[in-house]
């Protein structure tokens, strides 16, 4: 969500360029430059939730490299009353922490890293977010929209929405089969080496926010979080979107708004500077950059929603890494097992059979058949049929 925010145009040649009425296309040229300024990442949940915060860095402008993780950082989240609770690192710049945090308290996150540069944040007031009190989707004809509705009060006004998303798809000619360098032979595939059927997902969320304050009795009434559009996989056969709410506060709010312009608009001309982003957290030591990110802090609310393909019906499905996709007439013959289905991109699909004889099967390229290769054939633990 956040790197997108990295690209910028510096506006003075536009400016020029638009006082002496030339038209042609603008292209800057921009420097290949290196903020590398920290990002933090995440939300504390109060209530004996993990909460999880990540620490990366800014990438180059126009630098192949878009991600890097801040490893070995010490990170604690110290109670006015004195108390504090360690995160603990879980993967390179993943750091994570379960508790029972007071909501009448007030809390500072502290972030020491390897280079000993500190940041410590704002006060952190946790805010419970109201419940999800409705949650489904409408058709359109350009697609389908998921929308939630809540409702806020007075210590609730500003909302955040996070979401996963978690779809289960086919390949065109899904293989039960494979072939056995070992027995020289086609076998059926075991329950858990089946290609048939997968699982893909998405984490990448565009940043959703509203204030309740903009409405009668503070009433948020289907809000689009999701839209799915028409030939999307991700509609195929199942679809699960669990959904996050959190409330947060007017500064954050300001903050993820400015945020959201920033990706939305891929960095237009006058787009802030990474620089000028204000978070809230601070180095401790004046002369190093601030962070950019807002943590914020408090209890959300979840709900999760399934849509089947059979409440869309029709829905039709184009997903290019399937064009061109077809089964081979030929049939293929034991004897040209090995050499046709040992290598890794052709597999057998379909069985061919004359009376109770086998003669051989017909084959598919692997990725028309392979659902592995897109996804994980690996059932979800939450997933529900």
């Amino acid at each position: 969500m956040v790197k997108k925010s990295y690209y910028f145009f510096w506006c003075l040649p536009v400016i020029l360029s638009l006082l002496s009425g030339c038209r042609d296309p603008f292209e800057p040229e921009i420097r290949f430059s290196d903020f590398n300024l920290l990002v933090v990442e995440g939300f504390i949940e109060t209530g004996s939730e993990e909460s999880i915060l990540k620490l990366s860095r800014t990438g180059p402008i126009r630098g192949e490299e878009e991600f890097r993780v801040e490893s070995g950082a010490m990170i604690s989240l110290n109670a006015e009353s004195g108390e504090r609770w360690d995160f603990i690192e879980i993967e390179p710049g993943m750091y994570s922490l379960t508790g029972n945090f007071d909501h009448d308290k007030t809390y500072r996150l502290q972030i020491l890293l390897n280079n000993n540069h500190e940041y410590l944040s704002d006060p952190l007031i946790p805010i419970e977010s109201p419940e999800i009190s409705d949650m489904g989707f409408n058709r359109n004809e350009d697609g389908v929209q998921i929308y939630v509705s809540t409702q806020g009060n007075q210590e609730a006004v500003h909302f955040l929405w996070g979401y996963e998303e978690t779809w289960m798809f086919r390949p065109p000619f899904p293989s039960p089969y494979f072939y056995n360098p070992d027995t020289k032979d086609i076998e059926f595939r075991k329950p858990e080496d089946q290609v048939g059927r997968c699982w893909s997902e998405n984490k990448v969320n565009r940043i959703v926010l509203e204030n309740s304050g903009r409405f009668t009795n503070n009433i948020i009434n289907q809000k689009e979080v999701v839209f799915i559009p028409n030939l999307s996989e991700k509609l195929m056969q199942r679809y699960s979107l669990n959904i996050r709410q959190m409330a947060i506060s007017r500064e954050a709010f300001e903050f993820w708004e400015i945020m959201r312009k920033n990706t939305e608009d891929i960095g237009g001309i006058f787009s802030p500077l990474p620089s000028l982003i204000r978070g809230n957290i601070h180095a401790v030591n004046t002369s190093h950059p601030d962070p950019i990110g807002f943590v914020s802090m408090g209890k959300s609310g979840k709900k999760r929603l399934y849509i089947n393909v059979q409440e869309l019906t029709p829905w039709q499905v184009f997903i290019p890494d399937y064009t061109g996709c077809a089964i081979n007439n030929d049939t293929i013959p034991p004897q040209f097992y090995e050499l046709e289905f040992g290598g890794p991109n052709f597999v057998p699909v379909v069985e061919v059979v004359e009376v109770l004889t086998i003669l051989g099967y017909q084959g598919a390229p692997r990725r028309c058949a392979d659902c592995t290769l897109r996804g994980s054939n690996v059932r979800p633990d939450f997933w529900e049929d």
